[in-house]
């Protein structure tokens, strides 16, 4: 009769598969095949002192949590009180700070949401960023100041923010005073990149958790002097209540659209393009000073990246104010007009595009036609007819191209198109527009 290993053979098997980095894939199917005798192995393991590499401690946790059963549940509790991190060394502690947070993954995956107090001390102590995700999940409301003043950390931001939109409305009263606490000395606003970054992630959340009675705490900070705090607070604003953005909102999620903060550019640009044709008086202005302000509200030049979006985005959402857009655009760089119309990607922009059409650059002409390609419809079907007719021979080229490409999609354009056929002109252009319709109406038979 074999008797079974004794634990201290079964401790050296298991320490042996979780050292041997290279065959991990072995570890992970003779371990749990012990079963429950594997928990006594393993929590020795984790009891052990940290490694440079953290990888055989975190597959032991995962183990564990594999495993399971009240035995594994307290040794992974009881890992997250061993080991203070900061008398290890710098390898050694950030070795053991991944095992701790994959330790609270794992009672995560337990259901041990009565270990609320542990997690919060494992916040506080080692700032795991699991540990934020455990808070909301064991609704620990007193960790929110906590998990506020984490949006100031580059490590936890993401997962804090994260746990506060699990609290929700138990949030908010917390999020509120958030807004108008500032610390820092950068001038000229006074206020650091942290403390900014802080209030900026506090107006986004309340305007992600929908609730009114946030509107006026963040009305408060449309002055404010950060122009990327008060840019945050209008987009908040917008997310609240869309119906009524005025007029300074909009100016502030322009402004918010093209900073240099890009969390709040993105949130911006998201708000901007679910306002639409109200922002584009804005984005006029902001094309035509060319200016914005920087993260200290040092006027600054308005990079090229952030000019081809105004551009698109005022293309795209100009409605009625296509004359202004009109206007506001010849006068720019044909260079920068031409990689905006690159970005033009809404077919609704057709018409407010194909008004470009008589720009004296051809570059912007040959951009306005590949354009034209893409957005497709009657508007540029006809403005693809005259620049059928262009001087420069590239641009002829491409909106041939494009008519061809535009009529084998949508034979119902031809007619249209030979309608204007008649208009005056010279011998050579009507040549070329028929020849132009010919290929093209050709190409939509042999398709069709």
């Amino acid at each position: 009769m074999i008797s079974a290993p004794s634990s201290a053979e079964l401790d050296r098997t298991v320490a042996r598969l979780l050292d041997d980095l290279a065959h991990h894939d072995v570890a992970t199917v003779e371990i749990p095949a012990l079963g429950e005798r594997a928990i006594a192995p393993l929590a020795h393991y984790v009891d052990g002192p940290p490694q440079s590499f953290p990888h055989a401690r975190q597959l032991a946790v995962r183990l564990l949590g594999l495993i399971g059963g009240p035995a594994a549940g307290e040794a992974l509790r009881s890992l997250l009180d061993r080991h203070d991190l900061t008398a290890l060394s710098p390898v050694l502690a950030q070795s053991e700070y991944a095992v701790k947070d994959e330790a609270v993954v794992q009672l995560l995956r337990l259901e041990r949401t009565d270990l609320g107090q542990e997690f919060l001390a494992a916040f506080r102590r080692d700032r795991l960023p699991s540990a934020a995700e455990a808070l909301a999940c064991c609704r620990m409301t007193e960790a929110i100041p906590d998990l506020i003043e984490a949006l100031e950390d580059d490590l936890l931001a993401e997962r804090a923010a994260d746990a506060l939109r699990r609290f929700g409305a138990d949030a908010e009263p917390a999020l509120v005073a958030s807004l108008r606490q500032r610390h820092g000395e950068s001038p000229p606003t006074g206020e650091s990149r942290v403390s900014r970054r802080r209030r900026i992630a506090a107006a986004t959340l309340l305007g992600e958790l929908g609730d009114p009675a946030a509107a006026t705490p963040l009305r408060w900070l449309l002055n404010d002097t950060n122009p990327a705090v008060a840019a945050a607070a209008a987009a908040a604003l917008a997310a609240l209540d869309p119906a009524h953005v005025t007029p300074g909102q909009c100016r502030a999620i322009v402004a918010g659209a093209v900073s240099p903060e890009w969390r709040v550019q993105a949130r911006c640009r998201e708000a901007a393009g679910s306002i639409g044709a109200a922002c584009v008086p804005a984005a006029i202005a902001a094309v035509t000073e060319g200016a914005t302000v920087d993260l200290y509200g040092v006027p600054a030049q308005v990079d090229r990246v952030s000019s081809r979006w105004l551009i698109a985005f005022m293309l795209e959402h100009a409605g009625s104010q296509a004359a202004d857009v009109r206007a506001a655009l010849f006068g720019r760089d044909p260079v920068l007009l031409a990689e905006g119309l690159a970005e033009v990607g809404a077919a609704r922009a057709a018409a407010t595009v194909a008004a470009l059409a008589p720009h004296p650059d051809p570059l912007v002409r040959f951009a306005l036609a590949q354009a034209l390609a893409r957005l497709g419809g009657a508007p540029a079907v006809a403005a693809l007819l005259g620049l059928a007719d262009d001087p420069v021979r590239r641009v002829r080229v491409v909106a041939a191209r494009a008519l061809r490409a535009l009529v084998a999609a949508e034979p119902d354009l031809v007619a249209a198109a030979h309608a204007t056929l008649g208009r005056p002109g010279s011998r050579l252009r009507r040549w070329r527009l028929r020849w132009a319709l010919t290929r093209a109406a050709n190409q939509a038979r042999r398709s069709g």
